[in-house]
């Protein structure tokens, strides 16, 4: 198949040296350790902004979310609710906390909060967490660009990890950020114009009417569905909405991946201005790409087009790129998916190797800017490993993301909870530990017995108990020693 036209080769050509650029750019700005991870705290709020909602989104969001579309309705956006909320939660609680502890690491407040005990142990649950879900956002966007050009996955994924491995290796959090503003820009435009293209081919009104008809517009599930219980059926409404707070509450304000970019605001009103409007800014974009699934069904319908047997919900809007869509939309298409599976990335490889580096290695490590870099092309080579064994896993990936960070998020939430929300002597460093590691093992024991349908709960729960089981089990260890007031430091 003739993939691309010269003009198409030169649009995606462009975009590739537009990144690579900013890149360089922004490497000739990094003045020492803390300024390469947080821009030296002057990064302007709006590109910001545009940078949590380029890593929100993420190749699961462009690939995986109109698979769930096409395959059911847009009840997805019920997690939107609950998720809204929450950055208010992370923005009034959480950011105030960090900007007065002046910490590169979120973990480090823990430390400050209550020792290093809970400092390490929340950065390797971090750790643990976010490349496990960041493989599963490389591995989708590969799966894309194998089905686009024949190649195998694992080359996909080494293609992919060595472009972004490039230039965040030499710009740092400035890179991350600015190279999100372009890539935000790019996966936002595709998804608009694979929507109006679809709907323009279906017909307007033959989209809404077929739409409203087979209930795929279908947002809010107010009972549970046939044959299943409260507690079993994983997606009602208000139970999406509690694991939609939980699990955002967790993301934003107790994981460094998209908690650093926060830090770089001048301010902290800025700060807060940029997590909440991400809020009002990503939730529509999740709805474009899920109705876009919707209306790439009924196009396949009305069209009398066939999908082959192997073409799953995780790789169907991946086969409409490659085989159906027009020569414009497909390069633009194409340059989205490059998009989405860099801003996620990139972002991940630079806040885990922060939280390496500020978390885990030692003050001697923070001295030079080169065991940075190493520690992103390490986790790189990391992540992209994780991704080729989970090659051929068949569910979707948008559920099994929600899944493998529920585990860790939950023990995550609970302690920093405990931090922001009680003083002395509530919570010690040996407690916090062994309700941490209590909290995650049981989530996923449930997990388990869930997926292996031995008791009936939906697996939206699991955030939520393990929580209320960190802090619970954390609250109720006490300490007669000195410990600091939650939003201070050693300073203080």
């Amino acid at each position: 198949m003739d993939f691309f036209g010269p003009w198409e080769l030169a649009f995606v050509g462009v975009y590739l040296v537009a990144v690579l650029f900013g890149g360089w750019i922004t490497s000739r700005r990094n003045a020492g350790v803390e300024d390469f991870f947080l821009g030296g705290r002057s990064i302007p709020w709006p590109a910001v902004l545009l940078s949590i909602t380029a890593t929100e989104i993420s190749a699961v969001t462009f690939l995986g979310v109109p698979g769930t579309g096409f395959e059911g309705d847009m009840s997805y956006l019920q997690f939107g609710v609950g998720s809204l909320l929450a950055r208010f939660l992370v923005a009034f609680l959480f950011l105030g906390a960090f900007y007065r502890s002046r910490c590169v690491s979120i973990y480090q407040y823990l430390g400050d909060r209550f020792g290093k005990g809970s400092h390490r142990t929340a950065a390797i649950f971090f750790v643990v967490s976010r490349i496990n879900a960041s493989a599963i956002r490389l591995l989708l966007a590969a799966a894309g660009l194998s089905v686009f050009f024949g190649v195998p996955i694992w080359l996909a994924i080494l293609v992919f990890s060595g472009i972004a491995l490039i230039y965040t290796v030499s710009g740092g959090i400035r890179a991350v950020i600015w190279t999100d503003c372009i890539q935000a820009a790019v996966f936002i435009g595709g998804g608009i114009a694979v929507f109006w293209f679809l709907t323009s081919e279906i017909g307007w009104g033959t989209f809404w009417s077929e739409a409203a008809e087979s209930g795929k517009l279908n947002v809010f599930n107010w009972a549970p569905a046939e044959g299943t219980r409260w507690f079993s059926d994983w997606n009602l409404f208000y139970l999406a909405c509690i694991n939609g707070f939980v699990m955002t509450s967790a993301a934003l304000g107790c994981d460094q991946d998209l908690t650093q970019r926060m830090l770089t605001c001048r301010s902290l009103g800025r700060a807060r201005w940029s997590v909440i409007l991400s809020g009002f800014l990503g939730i529509p974009i999740a709805a474009l790409f899920l109705i876009s699934g919707v209306a790439l069904s009924i196009w396949l319908r009305t069209e009398g087009v066939t999908v082959p047997d192997d073409v799953g919900a995780n790789r169907i809007f991946a086969w409409f790129i490659a085989e159906a869509a027009p020569a414009g939309l497909r390069a633009l298409l194409f340059v989205g998916i490059l998009a989405t599976a860099m801003s996620s990335l990139d972002s991940a490889l630079n806040a885990l190797s922060s939280s390496m580096i500020y978390d885990l290695a030692g003050k001697r490590f923070q001295k030079n800017v080169l065991f940075s870099r190493l520690g992103i092309v390490v986790f790189g080579i990391l992540l992209a490993g994780i991704a080729i064994l989970l090659a051929d896993y068949q569910e979707s990936f948008v559920w099994l993301g929600f899944k493998i960070v529920g585990v860790t998020y939950g023990s995550l939430l609970g302690i920093f909870l405990l931090g922001l929300t009680t003083r002395h002597p509530r919570g010690t460093d040996k407690g916090n530990i062994l309700a941490m590691v209590v909290g995650a093992v049981l989530s996923a024991i449930l997990l388990a017995l869930t997926e292996a349908e031995i008791i009936p709960l939906g697996w939206t729960w699991i955030p939520l108990i393990n929580t209320v089981i960190t802090f619970a089990i954390a609250f109720s260890f006490s300490s007669a020693e000195n410990e600091r007031p939650p939003g201070t430091t050693a300073a203080e």
